[in-house]
């Protein structure tokens, strides 16, 4: 995600290897390849089960709501956790992230999935909250008590707009979108591109309390900082572009406003009508 670019075979690359020329030839037969893709997409369904992911701190209903698949070690240790992506009502592909080194790959093809989630929330609504990885929208949804819709970005922060852009008709589809990417540099400036692909007025930005990184840090430390989730979502703003007022914001500077006296006019029956 950090580097924004697709690695094939990466442990090839990382060693220093060359990569011959045969070993990227094109695919002759369609047909066959289709079939063990098909084999292929499927294998999280028998290698992960639904299960708790107690290293991220999400329940066993949301995981299953998710349809996020886990795998385990003899002493229940979690090895790697299966996320599903879905073109319309069918599957893609699968990111996998193996748990001890933070390694991610994919299973399948993203090239026309849809945001995570995406195939859960399909009819729109009033709530929407995009983040960045696929554990803090399942652990948005939980700190939000599993009212409101959550997915999150494909590609990390560095691929947002590009997300965004391809499922922009079904973010539109919500009266509002919660942006509640990571808190950092990057997390902050990809929320703000974020916002002006959207209708004005439409995008508010979470800002997440300093001590925090994202949402599946806030669920995983308690309930403290859950209500502190929650507080920041309830309060977050209308992103407004720089140099921009709002007027709402501005309401009670208005009708507040200090009076004071003008220089009258030539004609004293109208200066005592106006005060």
């Amino acid at each position: 995600f950090s580097c924004a670019e697709r690695i094939a075979n990466y442990d090839r690359a990382v060693s220093g290897d060359d990569i011959s020329v045969d070993e990227l030839a094109p695919v002759t037969d369609m047909k066959t390849y289709k079939n063990n893709m098909a084999t292929e997409i499927n294998a999280p369904l028998t290698n992960g089960t639904f299960i708790q992911l107690k290293d991220r701190g999400i329940s066993l209903d949301t995981a299953k709501k998710y349809g996020v698949r886990a795998t385990e070690d003899l002493q229940g240790n979690t090895l790697s956790h299966s996320y599903p992506y879905y073109t319309v009502n069918e599957i893609a592909g699968y990111k996998i992230r193996t748990v001890g080194d933070k390694l991610f790959s994919w299973m399948g093809s993203p090239k026309d999935a849809g945001l995570f989630g995406q195939q859960i929330f399909r009819d729109g609504g009033k709530y929407i909250t995009i983040t960045e990885g696929e554990c803090d929208a399942m652990a948005a949804y939980e700190l939000m008590q599993s009212k409101w819709a959550c997915v999150s970005l494909k590609r990390g922060a560095s691929g947002a707009v590009k997300d965004i852009r391809e499922s922009i008709e079904f973010v539109e589809s919500f009266e509002n979108v919660v942006l509640c990417f990571d808190n950092d540099k990057a997390g902050k400036e990809a929320a703000k591109k974020v916002a002006t692909l959207l209708t004005p007025g439409k995008a508010k930005i979470i800002n997440l309390p300093d001590e925090f990184k994202d949402a599946n840090d806030m669920l995983r430390k308690g309930s403290r900082s859950a209500h502190a989730y929650t507080s920041a979502w309830w309060n977050a703003k209308i992103y407004t572009p720089s140099g921009v007022l709002n007027a709402k914001d501005l309401k009670d500077k208005y009708f507040n406003r200090e009076t004071k006296e003008s220089v009258p006019y030539p004609w004293e029956g109208l200066n005592k009508k106006l005060y």
